[in-house]
């Protein structure tokens, strides 16, 4: 039994905007793409050839035999996607039409300027799995994945079934609706329980030894959004904060080394895999340049009268986070004041604009160079739209907008780096608890 925080709203992957129906789609769909790590490779594709056409992009792809796919399926899936009122349809305005070939056979008509990677990832997508062609016609979402869903209580359990013989996968696994972490854990002690994510406030538990747990590299992001509408907060003040920041030590002692450090926004080992190379971030812990940067800021000394609001969610999770990053800033002689808030009214006033320093996490749909970028940083998507420290810069935008390979994005770092525009935290891993039972099948852990 594995643990879920909440009921999916539907096993639509139409409607897969929430991380429970994210997770529930690794078990029960496939797609013609898939992400591995910080690549796309082929999933239900078999073989394909691109080429141009009166002004079109052209992707022909023979698929592989499994569950009994045909080249229909494929059709009826994306047409599907392309004709609903799905939250993501405008990310598919690229796919033009769907033509069968054959049985196993179909070519996808592309806008001719729309680039391979984007392509690729946005089939690999939650959005755009592939379903029977007669999915419909079962609430349940008949599908190519590895398992189906023979029960669904709501608010409770979801019950599957692998389809297959496969000896790295149970045969059956029931997905429990548990929204407390704490409830999780007296399941787990109780041996009905075999795998749930571990809050940061159990990391220390003794029972998470090195053999039952589970930690996988995070898509979230750790930062403090500094407020852009505040003229006294300048480059040299934004770089002030940065390196008053011990990440090093925060890392080991509050969060037991289950983080890692960013590159501007993006993991350590995700860009070291994507550029091929080592990097580490270029605000390292430095008192001293701290303070001579203070000291060369727009609003020294008055700065050091004026209340400095952080505002930050008022749960145990960043409690401790939060108050070390504050007695960080406050050792630069700065009257910071701590805000705790609930949620919902803490993203609308961020949205709105207000506060001063706002401690957030962004988590990343899918692990694509582009997504730790575009929505964080693009001046026109500020506030709720994922640019919640509302910092304009129109050079980067121009160079978000156009995306056009990897020399780009590191481009793009290098300018978010000097800029400054947040005080880069790190990313946050994600930890699991597992049972004996559960460190059987080898392969379960690819679907946590």
């Amino acid at each position: 039994m594995i643990a879920l925080p909440t009921d999916p709203p539907s096993l639509d992957p139409l409607l897969a905007t929430d991380l429970s129906s994210q997770k529930i789609s690794r078990f029960l769909y496939s797609h013609l793409y898939k992400f591995q790590g910080a690549k796309v490779n082929k999933d239900l594709v078999e073989e394909e050839r691109v080429y141009v056409t009166k002004g079109e992009q052209v992707w022909h792809l023979r698929l592989q035999e499994k569950h009994g796919l045909r080249a229909k399926d494929v059709q009826y899936s994306l047409e599907r996607l392309l004709s609903s009122n799905s939250p993501r349809v405008a990310d598919y305005k690229f796919l033009h039409s769907v033509i069968v070939k054959g049985e196993r056979e179909v070519s996808l008509y592309i806008d001719s300027q729309a680039k391979e990677w984007e392509v690729k990832e946005k089939l690999a997508l939650p959005f755009a799995a592939i379903l029977k062609e007669n999915a419909l016609g079962s609430s349940l979402f008949s599908s190519f994945g590895d398992y189906e869903v023979t029960e669904w209580k709501k608010n409770e359990y979801l019950d599957l079934k692998r389809k297959e013989e496969n000896n790295s996968l149970p045969e059956s696994v029931r997905l429990q609706i548990l929204p407390q972490s704490t409830t999780s854990l007296f399941l787990y002690k109780k041996q009905m329980l075999d795998a749930f994510k571990l809050s940061d406030f159990m990391l220390n538990l003794e029972i998470a030894d090195e053999k039952h747990s589970l930690s996988k590299r995070g898509r979230s992001i750790q930062y403090v959004a500094i407020n852009h509408n505040n003229p006294c907060f300048d480059l040299a003040f934004r770089k002030a904060l940065n390196y008053a920041i011990p990440r090093e030590f925060i890392i080991e002692k509050l969060l037991y080394n289950k983080a890692d450090p960013i590159v501007s926004s993006i993991p350590l080992p995700f860009y070291e895999e994507v550029f091929k190379e080592k990097r580490t971030s270029v605000y390292f812990f430095d008192t001293e340049k701290a303070n001579a940067y203070l000291k060369s800021s727009k609003c020294y000394p008055n700065i050091l009268d004026q209340k400095i609001e952080f505002r930050m969610r008022a749960d145990d999770e960043n409690q401790t986070k939060g108050r070390a990053i504050v007695e960080a800033l406050k050792s630069l002689g700065l009257n910071v004041q701590i805000k705790g808030m609930e949620k919902a009214p803490l993203y609308k006033e961020n949205g709105e604009g207000k506060g001063d320093l706002t401690l957030l996490t962004w988590y990343s749909d899918y692990p694509s160079i582009w997504n730790f970028l575009d929505p964080l940083f693009h001046d026109q998507k500020l506030g709720n739209s994922g640019n919640r420290a509302h910092y304009k810069n129109a050079a980067l935008t121009k160079l978000l907008d156009e995306k056009k390979d990897l020399k780009m994005a590191k481009q793009i770092i290098g300018i978010i780096e000097n800029e400054a525009p947040w005080i880069f935290l790190w990313s946050l891993q994600e930890n699991y608890l597992i049972s004996d039972k559960f460190i059987q099948f080898p392969m379960l852990s690819d679907y946590l």
